[in-house]
């Protein structure tokens, strides 16, 4: 069995497969199958030198997951499939997008949004505006941030109407954002 070291991952080979064993601060020391990673070639807005995620579930009793980094143990994502959040959730993902994803049927494709927890309970929100669209097959993933779209950066998932009344550093980011122009 063959080990290699980088920063706070380890690859193990061995028999079943290549394994991925990387200390978080969450989880401690935990392993994950190097089939089952998941490349965010352009990363997550903010974030985007980190790749390499695994989805590990928060806790058999609730539908969230744990987007970890394979790269760095303490960079985690809480998400959420928003179709549990709004089951009439239907965001238009762009052909170039598909492409890009090299997504061929809607089959292969799930989307998770990125869940924020605040110091006040009664304020979790989720992020319509900007679902992480995963090619389930070719396990590649991108943040897409929908333009012209009415669902919200900053979507209460107490109340399921998007938060207005506090302040959302999400949807005050995503008002600054401006896509870079882009010239042929």
């Amino acid at each position: 069995m063959e080990q290699v070291k980088e920063g706070n991952v380890r690859r193990v080979n061995g028999e079943g497969g290549n394994l991925v064993k990387l200390s978080t601060t969450r989880f401690g020391y935990i392993e994950v199958d190097e089939s089952r990673v998941i490349m965010v070639t352009e990363g997550i807005p903010g974030f985007e030198h980190l790749k390499r995620y695994a989805i590990l579930p928060l806790d058999k009793k609730t539908p969230f997951w744990w987007f970890q980094s394979v790269e760095d143990g303490g960079i985690a994502f809480v998400v959420v499939d928003p179709y549990i959040l709004k089951p009439d959730y239907n965001p238009v993902i762009s052909e170039d997008d598909m492409r890009f994803l090299k997504i061929e049927c809607k089959e292969d494709m799930a989307l998770m949004v990125i869940v924020t927890i605040r110091s006040n309970p009664f304020v979790v929100s989720a992020n319509l505006r900007a679902p992480i669209v995963v090619n389930l097959k070719k396990r590649l993933a991108k943040q897409i941030v929908l333009g012209n779209s009415s669902y919200p950066v900053c979507y209460n998932m107490v109340s399921r109407e998007p938060v207005n009344k506090v302040r959302c550093p999400e949807r005050d980011l995503m008002q600054q954002w401006q896509p870079l122009p882009v010239s042929l």
